[in-house]
């Protein structure tokens, strides 16, 4: 007979947990001082370095759903933080990219973030870890494909 092991043993349910603890440590500090929530700050690190995106690539790279990822963008763009305009080549097509303002936010996110991280692997082979967690989002999104 198989052994009955509690769910808190899973690798799932250990993750899910730290990723409310880490949600709720953005919320105390990246969106209180910078007013930037984590789908937000995911979104502009995205973008960090591009040109111009497309909403669909940004919602295939971000793994979120197109519409959370347009009403997302607008409120980043009211704001001033991105900026939309229309592809060259298509003129169908607006792409996406940071504005100076959100370069100039990003930068100075940029430094707590790290902090925050360096403290979140305390302990651990960053680059082991990195890769390992790597490789789990390989094998979840082949399981979402078979599903």
């Amino acid at each position: 007979m198989a052994e009955r092991r509690s769910l808190e043993d899973l690798v799932a349910v250990r993750i899910v947990r730290i990723a409310e603890v880490i949600a709720r440590l953005a919320i105390r500090t990246i969106e209180k001082r910078f007013g930037l929530r984590n789908t937000d700050l995911r979104l502009m690190n995205l973008l960090d370095g591009k040109q111009g995106v497309t909403v669909n690539e940004i919602a295939r790279r971000a793994r979120i759903d197109k519409a959370w990822v347009s009403r997302s963008l607008r409120e980043l763009e009211a704001c001033g933080l991105v900026a939309r305009r229309t592809h060259r080549p298509d003129s169908r097509v607006r792409v996406v990219s940071l504005s100076p303002k959100g370069r100039a936010l990003l930068a100075r996110v940029r430094p707590l973030a790290a902090a925050h991280e360096r403290r979140l692997l305390a302990g651990l082979n960053e680059s082991s870890f990195k890769s390992q967690l790597e490789r789990l989002l390989t094998n979840a999104d082949a399981m979402l494909e078979r599903e």
